[in-house]
């Protein structure tokens, strides 16, 4: 069941996968299945109105079931915000929030999503609001209002940075911190995918 039918979400997954030598991370196995079946497994609940954000291998992506939008020509190779503001076009008019996650986190919950959402509900001023453990912010998993996604689009319009913190920090955010460190386990490197394969663990 949806947490709320006015909640969207995007999975990003059309990063460069330049720490796994090259290779489409979304489609790398961990435990059998590719991590974007993790992350959609894991979430795929939480929102009748998922996209995902992918610049290759586009047909095996869309065999999951969800729209997949490449990034806008112009904004090709900018990074996440790219992928943002590209498949929040795909949105329904009615959605009024967004959610972001990474395909690379496949531990994510359902739990940190409604938090984030409860966040951003309660406190109407909020244009977003991001997860963090006791150890770090990790602003790539953030809940966004629509609205938000103007600020976005001039970020990428403009000649200054374009990381994810750039469209948190400067705006009305809030920060969540979860005890559970564990969900923000980020797969993002050979050596981890080779680890699991091999049944060893990795922290």
């Amino acid at each position: 069941m949806a947490i709320d039918a006015q909640l969207g979400l995007i999975v990003l997954a059309g990063g460069l996968g330049t720490r796994v030598g090259g290779a489409n991370k979304a489609l790398l196995s961990l435990n059998g299945q590719p991590l974007l079946a993790h992350i959609l497994h894991q979430l795929g609940h939480c929102s009748d109105h998922i996209i995902i954000s992918a610049n290759r291998d586009i047909a095996q992506i869309q065999t999951y079931g969800y729209p997949v939008y490449r990034d806008l020509p112009a904004y090709a190779q900018m990074g996440p915000l790219a992928g943002i503001i590209s498949a929040a076009q795909a949105l329904p008019e009615h959605i009024e929030y967004l959610q972001i996650v990474p395909c690379d986190l496949p531990r994510l919950n359902a739990n940190i999503i409604s938090r984030l959402y409860q966040e951003l509900r309660k406190q109407p001023e909020l244009d977003i609001v991001c997860a963090a453990d006791a150890s770090n912010l990790h602003p790539i998993v953030c809940q966004m209002r629509r609205r938000h996604l103007q600020p976005i689009q001039q970020q990428l319009n403009s000649s200054g940075k374009h990381s994810v913190r750039s469209i948190i920090q400067p705006y009305r955010h809030a920060i969540v911190t979860f005890a559970d460190s564990t969900p923000f386990t980020n797969y993002n490197s050979s050596a981890m995918f080779t680890s699991t394969r091999s049944g060893a663990t990795t922290s």
